[in-house]
């Protein structure tokens, strides 16, 4: 509260959230233990549900206007309605139905609240007279088999979508446990009008069905009071996103080199942009896909990418940079909280330079930046260098036996290259070495695997053969080996970052212009 810095500000603000998370994850933990050793005694009184659900509304204002999400309450011929909860633990109930709805609700969704009375004359039990709650939204929606299954207890919704915001598991196996212990149910499907998910709280009306140590007797003035406190805690806990934006001030980088920062989480994102952009000049993406096609138009200088990510993860990313020959010389680092060696060895596998574990040290992580970088140019400078004085020296015209060996793999690839069914076992056969053999070499002299040198020999020939020749895109990719249109188009868009109708109109485009 004392510091005007703004990039303190934002620090701040980075450890208050995450510290206030893991205080939630520990009371939901808290919460868990006193469930099963029984020891969660609730005390009832009546409250107005309207204006608790109103006041919980108000914890997730930011983020509904963060997403651009509609965030409406309907409570249709009803000012207010009195019910008998344990005012502490059916606020952790609401709060947990509603954080998972806008986890899972895309930017510009809609999220809806409904609060309706109910009567069941065919029932006898406790819920026969009821409050019901309906909480709606345009979100993902639940696998038909797998909707019973998100109230176990650490279970997670396995999707591709939400990698990135993965939680424990255990938030509505504490809503359905809470529940129960108000007489209550709580049951989750699939919209039927539209895709997205719908969440039913009721609990009955009345105390009929309390004992007499479960009611608690509060006047009306107290429970007005203690509202207020509640919704201020909650507020409090959310103060540096309710806050007003920090402007961020521009920092101009000392080298013209340039990173892309890979990263979902917003705060890791922000944090790693604002503690290297002094050293180089910085871009970023939210996901692997959005990474890869910027990467293909514009290569940056290194690439720092988390490993979990939605759409496209870090590891895939690593792979599809490593397997292309115009962009496998860019340095990938990857960050991760897989801290197991196997994981290390796998990222390590694919083609990563570096692998680091959160939480990283950020001195260290420069470090291992700039080292990779710096060996990067100096290698490029040794070549450029050998190259400026090849004109001055003599020649001797000796190859090496990796020259040979490469010449005559190229001779082989290229007589079967309109050969769809020409693979690495082929190219072995009559090169005279050994399937492992050539795998071995090629990795060692190539950095990709046969299969990828072959493929990537088949798009560049393709690639010529689009811009010096009238042909059409149908008869390239089969005189390149490809049996469907539709594979090579992939495959063409993968190593070129265009489509080959847009490359072929590009360099149609060109020559015109010349």
């Amino acid at each position: 509260s004392e510091t005007t810095d703004s990039e303190h500000r934002n620090t701040y603000s980075i450890i208050y959230r995450n510290a206030q998370r893991i205080l939630r994850l520990i009371n939901q933990l808290m919460d868990l233990r006193k469930l099963d050793k029984g020891q969660m005694h609730l005390k009832f009184s009546k409250i107005d549900l309207v204006n608790f659900i109103k006041d919980v509304m108000l914890t997730f204002e930011y983020a509904a206007k963060k997403k651009n999400i509609q965030f409406s309450f309907a409570h249709p011929q009803l000012s207010h309605l009195d019910v008998w909860v344990d005012g502490n633990n059916f606020d952790k109930i609401l709060m947990n139905v509603l954080s998972n709805a806008f986890k899972y609700t895309p930017d510009n969704g809609k999220i809806d609240i409904t609060v309706s009375t109910g009567y069941n004359k065919n029932y006898s039990g406790i819920l026969k007279n009821y409050a019901e709650i309906t909480i709606t939204d345009t979100g993902i929606g639940i696998d038909k088999d797998k909707v019973e299954r998100i109230f176990e207890r650490f279970y997670q919704i396995s999707n591709d979508v939400t990698q990135s915001t993965a939680g424990t598991g255990i938030g509505l196996h504490l809503c359905r446990s809470l529940v129960e212990l108000h007489h209550g149910e709580i049951v989750a499907e699939n919209r039927k009008e539209a895709q997205g998910s719908c969440f039913i709280i009721r609990i009955p009306l009345g105390n009929a069905h309390l004992k007499a140590h479960e009611i608690e007797i509060v006047e009306t003035s107290a429970v007005q009071a203690t509202a207020p406190q509640r919704m201020e805690k909650r507020v409090l806990e959310q103060l540096p996103e309710l806050e007003k934006e920090i402007p961020k001030t521009k920092i101009k980088s000392k080298s013209n080199k340039w990173v892309l920062i890979v990263e979902d989480e917003n705060d890791i994102r922000e944090y790693l942009e604002q503690q290297l952009s002094e050293s180089y000049r910085i871009k970023s993406c939210k996901n692997g896909k959005e990474a890869y096609e910027l990467i293909l138009s514009d290569p940056p200088h290194l690439v720092l990418s988390d490993v979990m990510m939605p759409e496209m993860d870090g590891l895939t990313l690593c792979r599809k940079i490593k397997q292309n020959i115009n962009i496998n010389h860019i340095p990938v680092v990857l960050l991760t909280a897989k801290s197991r060696q196997e994981d290390k060895v796998e990222g390590m596998e694919i083609g990563a330079d570096a692998y680091c574990v959160k939480p990283f040290n950020m001195e260290i992580l420069q470090s291992t930046i700039s080292n990779l970088i710096q060996n990067r140019h100096l290698l490029k400078a040794k070549f450029t260098g050998a190259q400026a004085q090849a004109g001055k020296v003599r020649k001797i015209e000796m190859k090496s036996a990796d020259e040979a060996l490469m010449e005559k793999i190229m001779t082989v690839i290229n007589k079967h290259l309109s050969n769809p069914s020409f693979n690495v076992e082929m190219l072995a056969e009559e090169v005279g070495l050994s399937r492992v053999h050539i795998y071995r070499k090629l990795k060692e002299l190539t950095n990709i695997s046969g299969r990828d040198f072959i493929r990537n020999i088949r798009l560049k020939q393709a690639a010529v053969l689009l811009k010096e020749k009238d042909l059409n895109i149908s008869d390239v990719a089969y005189a390149t080996g490809f049996t469907t249109l539709s594979h090579f188009s992939v495959a063409f868009k993968d190593m070129f970052g265009v489509s080959p109708t847009e490359y072929k109109q590009s360099e149609t485009n060109i020559n015109h212009t010349k």
